[in-house]
């Protein structure tokens, strides 16, 4: 059978084809823009498990350590300028629209390597109308499902700070920019059963909340190049779970709330090179921060009353590349997170003894840095290699540890020597070093596969491209 996202593209595609003609000759080929982030590869393991994109990193994201282990991946978009602007205080008007393609449990994506189909999922990922000076010069509004994020260390795939995706509004003004998004979920955070311990034979009453986001983000040129200074600020709510008849117990998903302040510095210091700071703290229920999580991935377990009262989540990142000539270039970045749920939290009775109370672990502490110099014995023949170390505690656990070291030998078509330049050919191997804590916790994706071991290895072959 084929998956939904799949199905879903069928219909696009025939609504597409009986479209009426005029609308479609009204955009012209010159009028739109495909735009393309990918990759594609395979690894190998002794053993039979598929091991491309169970990550070594010591996280439920895969944000403190690299990437080179990671899956297939498939992200095309198109951007439809629906009005092109003819002068710079012109009104231009864009649709951008983005799709993800992955695999759920393995890494190959492609249904003629991949037997089971269902496994190959294609969701939408962003949909949005942007206007370019409309109203007055210089203002851009947008509508829609939005990334809406900035600051990253590709090298880790980390998109940090200001990493906010949703659906809402938005809108740009000189350094000032402002949204409200919206999301909701599944998770017991969103999700409520009003009959929940009701008795037999009640059926299930699953209401579903949303949160609403209220983000503002303001930055200053320092006159220094591109280098500026930025603030963000956040508020998140969400409200009490009920419907029309009734509400959720008092202690159930109520009224909650969340704040975040952030400050960023970005020092361009020339010749490619650039150094990003960032600090971020967040509260309630916007303390998500853990291994590299969105404010909005609230963290921990609520306390008596439901809320998250006294939770707390706090973000530190330095990012930094320094080209030297055209020798090598040296990207390099360290992290720090932690989260807490609420202060309030003690534990729920376990269901064959009640006065026996089952505790989860309610904060989590990690840091990790690492660096990835690209060498450049020839324009077309590059060398990645990459090293980096991660440590992750979590509330009344031993603290794990782990040690990755990669080469990478790269073939680049274009001969460009940077290390932004793709699309990359590579062969890649990974060695991880794990303590006994990692081991015995299963704290990555890639002991959770192969099992209990301190010494990892990854073999594999990938490319990745944009434009």
């Amino acid at each position: 059978m084929p998956s939904t996202g799949l199905v879903s593209l069928a219909a696009i595609a025939a609504l597409l084809a009986i479209a009426p003609r005029r609308a479609a000759a009204d955009l012209t080929s010159d009028n739109v823009d495909f735009i393309y982030y990918g990759r594609m590869g395979i690894g190998w393991t002794p053993s039979g498990q598929v091991v491309a994109g169970k990550y070594m990193n010591l996280g439920d994201h895969k944000a403190i350590g690299g990437r080179l282990e990671e899956g297939d991946y498939l992200e095309p978009g198109i951007k439809y300028h629906i009005r092109k602007a003819k002068t710079e205080d012109d009104t231009s008007i864009d649709l951008i629209t983005d799709y993800e393609v992955f695999s759920l449990n393995g890494a190959i994506i492609s249904d003629l390597a991949n037997g089971d189909i269902s496994d190959i999922k294609i969701m939408p990922l962003q949909a949005y109308v942007q206007a370019k000076n409309v109203l007055t010069k210089g203002l851009t509004l947008w509508i829609g499902s939005n990334l809406y994020r900035k600051s990253d260390i590709h090298i880790c795939d980390y998109f940090y700070f200001n990493s906010l995706p949703g659906q809402g509004i938005g809108a740009y003004y000189g350094g000032l920019d402002v949204a409200v998004l919206t999301q909701t979920g599944g998770s017991s955070f969103f999700a409520t059963d009003l009959n929940a311990g009701m008795p037999a034979p009640a059926t299930p009453a699953v209401v579903q909340r949303e949160r609403t986001m209220l983000i503002a983000q303001y930055s200053v040129p320092l006159g220094i190049a591109t280098s500026y200074v930025q603030g963000l600020g956040e508020f998140h709510v969400v409200p009490k779970s009920g419907n029309a008849n009734r509400d959720a117990p008092a202690n159930v998903n109520p009224t909650d709330y969340g704040a975040v302040g952030g400050v960023k510095l970005h020092l361009d210091l020339g010749g490619g090179n650039f150094n990003d700071g960032s600090v971020r703290v967040g509260n309630r229920i916007a303390n998500g921060a853990e291994s590299g999580g969105s404010t909005y991935s609230t963290f921990g377990q609520p306390g008596l009353d439901g809320t998250y009262r006294g939770a707390l989540g706090l973000e530190v990142v330095e990012h930094f590349l320094v080209n030297v000539g055209d020798l090598v270039s040296v990207n390099g970045y360290g992290t720090l997170h932690f989260s807490r749920g609420s202060t309030s939290y003690v534990g729920q009775a376990s269901a064959q003894d009640p006065t026996v109370l089952i505790v989860s672990p309610n904060n989590r502490f990690d840091y990790s840095f690492g660096a990835r110099g690209t060498f450049y014995p020839s324009d077309q023949l590059h060398l990645i290699t990459e090293a980096t170390f991660q440590a992750r505690k979590d509330e009344g656990r031993a603290t794990g540890t782990a040690v990755k070291l990669s080469i990478a030998p790269t073939v680049v078509p274009s001969g460009e020597r940077s290390a932004w330049t793709r699309p990359e050919l590579r062969l890649i191997y990974t060695l991880g070093l794990y303590n006994q804590a990692a081991v015995d916790q299963l704290m990555s994706p890639y002991l959770q596969t192969m099992g209990p071991t301190k010494v990892a290895h990854f073999l594999g072959a990938r490319t990745e491209w944009w434009f």
